[in-house]
């Protein structure tokens, strides 16, 4: 007995002194802050005192000077006196206001003293409360009912202090020193320990059932949302957050999901409804967020409480969308309403949980229900506000991604598989419940498209971005709604039914073009039309693809990007302009994702699916570019123009090792032939941007010619030279003795690099000129030095093999030969570097005679070489001599 006793003291002493702490705290707040109001008061009448005293009063004071006797006016020398005029009446002059005193700036001591001890006092409270009642759990010092009890006193006390604060605030208020709100921290602390004490009657005791607890949830609920109105936003933010919290401090062994769901249903509501009442949007938000971040512990937690966590999705997502979307922008007109990024966020938020709980194995028979169920909230709520017009592109998101991430059956008769995690091996591709898997991949998405039509329809002057919402989940949404069954159903096998399926839905969209063309011409409806004509074509290209070869998935996209820039022609809607790109970069992604479009051998050389892969989109996106054209030439025109050119370079790099590979284009060897092939490209691809860019200047043919003439340089320089240079390597040249690789590797580049230092000649900087001519020289010769060694010694270019004296005379006569070559080229064109590189050529031969050739030839060959070089030099002097004799009668000749 007596230790009970003693154990209900310890308690009631626990449970006193915070309140003697927090009554001690008020009383020290209370003395300092009237002894700084005494101060001010003083203050001010000293102030006043001293505006009251004027500067004529200083004559009639003691200590005023007096003038001296010899200074003082005789009676004598004063002047005759004149009449005394009457003194006019004067007002008595207004005295000034005293100044009032500067507001003391608020220093560390009254920081720490009048605002942070408070606040973490406040905290400090609530969890000493919380904790106080899971002390008592822990130790079974008191039964339930008690510790009920004790903690409703403890909020009541707390409550009731913030209250008394509160109303007697005013009669100690000091202007210009901030503090914490100490009644408004009181009553979040007491709300708090409130909302942990129903919870635990409910959740822990069971002495409560569900229509009480709806009641004292309900109760303080509203006594929370009533205090935060008078108290300001502290309390609310803190009443939120500590009413989130409470589920984690008070735990039980047997947790209750359904009383979580009630329990947080009943916290939001209080919070919205004090947002709604003194506007105040980021509490909404954050009530819709914290509502949303228990999603998922619910749902992580156990198996069993997939329902509880779909009831509570669909509970929290239709609160927030009245709350956040439709209450605030009831009267907005559709002419006024711009996006709102808040609650957009939120509710694609929604959206995305409710794609994770559909993925679910256990989610069972009312996942159809969830996801129709959440789809409806988001659609109902972008109809009816235009601002969460997004709201409509989250319905349909969340259609797709249902239907995408839908578990699959097993056939071994296992547990469903979800898509992303395959246990076995045996697996069979189809989705869980596959008859009420269609009917929802037929219905919810041609809900949510029509619902969306029908809302552009009857807009009235809505922007284009809000209107583009709507446009997007009625033209995208069942698009994408049709790939995630396609795929899930077929794992991208040739369908007949889905071609049907993809028809239909092209049929459905053409008809909704044809109304809308009705409709009035106001830019939604414009937009909405282009969207939908742009969707009949995606429809078409994807029923071909399902009909065909999963290869054609590529050529489906590119003929619909060329119908959009089509349509977007005609109409003049500047949304479908931006399609184009879009549907480029995807096409981009597809190819970067597998080269070789069919995910093996692409087929024969030349006409194979590479061939359909990047030459159809090649075609398309540079027509494209050319109907965009007619608009202006914006970003979108470039970025046509810059895929189309890619995908032709890419066509033609993997057909090059298509076929060198042996029909595999991902081959991670290479060879001579190839690099000089792939050179040979990127300097056509050079050559005819340099001439498009001189015609005609642009960003895309300038960068364009850059990449390709760069690319080039390294390919030839690194690659033909060093790296594949078939004296290095060792590797045999294939071919005949004149008629070899040689050929495509080193002499057609050369030329190639030749052409373009003639065109870049008349449009570059010098320094392109020169080294384009510098790489055709050096190629050239490459090509000449390894044509005769191919001839003289055979497939097999290696050093080891040694030097003839026929292959070493051809080597003199070569660089006699170039540098004739140079210089001719510098007279004709007049370029002083040519002549000045062929003598340096010249210079080389004449060394190579001189010291090599007189060392290793003998008889015939040696006096062939010298005779040569002799002609060459001579013919050189004479021409030389020719040019300087004409000179002065050139310069005679009058101009």
């Amino acid at each position: 007995m007596v230790f009970g006793l003693a154990i209900l003291l310890a308690v009631l002493i626990g449970i006193g002194a915070p309140i003697i702490a927090v009554v001690g705290l008020v009383l020290a707040v209370k003395a300092r802050r009237n002894l700084q109001h005494l101060h001010l008061r003083l203050d001010h009448l000293e102030a006043e005192l001293r505006a009251a005293r004027r500067p004529g009063d200083l004559a009639a004071e003691p200590g005023a000077a007096r003038a001296p006797a010899s200074e003082q006016p005789t009676e004598a020398s004063l002047p005759p006196a004149e009449p005394e005029a009457p003194k006019p009446t004067s007002v008595p002059p207004i005295p000034a206001s005293a100044p009032q005193p500067a507001p003391p700036r608020a220093g560390f001591e009254e920081k720490l003293g009048s605002r942070w001890a408070v606040w973490v006092g406040g905290v400090a409270l609530a969890l000493g409360g919380i904790f106080l009642v899971r002390y008592s759990i822990e130790q079974n010092l008191l039964s339930p009912g008690t510790r009920v009890a004790l903690g409703g006193l403890f909020a009541l006390v707390l409550i009731g202090a913030g209250e008394w604060m509160r109303r007697r605030q005013r009669s100690f208020g000091l202007p210009g020193i901030p503090s914490a709100n100490v009644p408004s921290i009181l009553t979040a602390a007491g709300t708090c320990t409130a909302f942990a004490s129903a919870y635990a009657a409910y959740a822990l005791y069971d002495l409560t059932g569900p229509a009480t607890t709806f009641v004292l949830l309900g109760a303080i609920a509203v006594l929370t949302m009533v205090a935060s109105t008078l108290h300001g936003p502290t309390l609310a933010a803190l009443g939120l957050v500590g009413a989130m919290g409470s589920p984690l401090l008070v735990s039980s062994n047997d947790p209750q999901p359904w009383a979580l769901v009630i329990y947080l249903a009943f916290v939001v509501l209080p919070a919205y409804g004090v947002a709604r009442l003194r506007l105040w949007r980021w509490l909404a938000v954050a009530a819709a967020s914290g509502a949303l971040a228990w999603t998922l512990p619910i749902f992580f937690v156990d198996k069993a409480y997939t329902l509880p966590t779909m009831v509570h999705l669909v509970l929290q997502a239709g609160l927030a969308a009245f709350f956040l979307g439709v209450d605030p922008y009831r009267h907005v007109p559709d002419e006024e309403a711009r996006t709102d990024r808040a609650a957009s966020a939120v509710l694609a938020a929604f959206a995305v949980a409710g794609i994770i709980v559909t993925s679910s194995v256990v989610t069972g028979d009312g996942r159809p229900v969830f996801v129709a169920a959440l789809a409806l909230v988001l659609l109902a709520t972008g109809f009816r506000a235009a601002p969460v017009a997004s709201a409509t592109a989250s319905a349909a998101l969340l259609a797709a991604g249902a239907l995408l991430v839908w578990p699959l059956a097993s056939d071994i008769g296992d547990a469903p598989e979800n898509l992303f995690y395959q246990s076995g091996d045996v697996f069979a591709v189809r989705p869980h419940a596959l008859s009420t898997y269609l009917i929802l991949a037929a219905l919810l998405p041609a809900v949510i498209a029509g619902a969306s039509l029908l809302r552009l329809a009857v807009s009235r002057g809505l922007r284009l971005p809000v209107a583009a919402w709507y446009a997007a989940a009625a033209s995208v949404g069942p698009l994408l709604a049709l790939v995630a069954a396609y795929w899930r159903v077929t794992n991208f096998e040739h369908s007949l039914s889905f071609a049907l399926v993809a028809g239909v839905l092209g049929l459905a969209f053409v008809l909704a073009s044809q109304w809308l063309m009705r409709r009035s011409g106001n830019g939604a409806v414009r937009l909405g039309l282009g969207a939908t004509a742009s969707a009949a074509l995606g429809a078409l290209a994807l029923g071909l693809t399902f009909a065909l070869d999963k290869g054609m998935l590529t050529v489906a996209f590119a003929l619909g990007a060329l119908g959009t820039a089509w349509i977007s022609a005609r109409t003049a809607i500047p949304a479908l302009r931006y399609a184009v790109g879009a549907i480029g970069v995807i096409i981009l992604g597809r190819l970067i994702w597998d080269p070789t479009i069919v995910g093996g051998n692409p087929g024969p050389v030349l006409f194979n699916w590479l061939l359909w892969g990047y030459g159809v989109p090649a075609l398309s996106f540079l027509a494209a570019s050319r109907l965009l054209e007619r608009a202006g030439r914006d970003w979108t025109v470039r970025l046509a123009e810059s895929l189309g050119i890619a995908f032709a370079a890419f066509l033609i790099f993997f057909e090059i090792r298509h076929a060198l590979r042996a029909g595999d284009p991902l081959a991670a060897t290479t060879d001579l032939l190839e690099i000089g092939l792939v050179a040979t490209e990127s300097l056509v691809f050079a050559i005819v941007l340099t001439r498009l860019d001189i015609r005609r200047s642009d960003p895309v043919y300038r960068w364009g010619s850059l990449i390709f003439r760069t690319l080039s340089l390294a390919l030839c320089a690194g690659g033909l030279l060093l790296v594949a240079n078939p004296v290095l390597t060792e590797e045999e040249i294939r071919g005949g003795t004149l008629f070899n690789d040689l050929i495509p590797a080193y002499l057609v580049p050369a030329v190639l690099a030749a052409g373009l230092a003639l065109i870049e000649r008349r449009a570059r900087p010098p320094s392109y000129s020169l080294s384009s001519a510098a790489l055709s020289l050096l190629l050239f010769s490459a090509y000449m030095g390894l044509a005769i060694r191919r001839v003289a010694a055979g497939p097999q270019l290696a050093l080891w093999k040694g030097f003839s004296q026929g292959e070493q005379w051809s080597y003199s006569l070569a660089l006699l030969l170039v540098g004739i070559l140079l210089l001719g080229l510098g007279f004709a064109f007049n370029s002083r570097p040519a002549r000045l590189v062929s003598a340096i050529y010249l210079v080389l031969a004449v060394l190579k005679v001189f010291i090599v050739d007189l060392a290793n030839l003998e008889g015939v060959m040696r006096a062939l070489s010298f005779i040569w070089l002799g002609l060459v030099l001579i013919g050189i002097g004479l021409v030389y001599q020719r040019l300087l004799a004409r000179r002065p009668s050139d310069a005679a000749i009058p101009s």
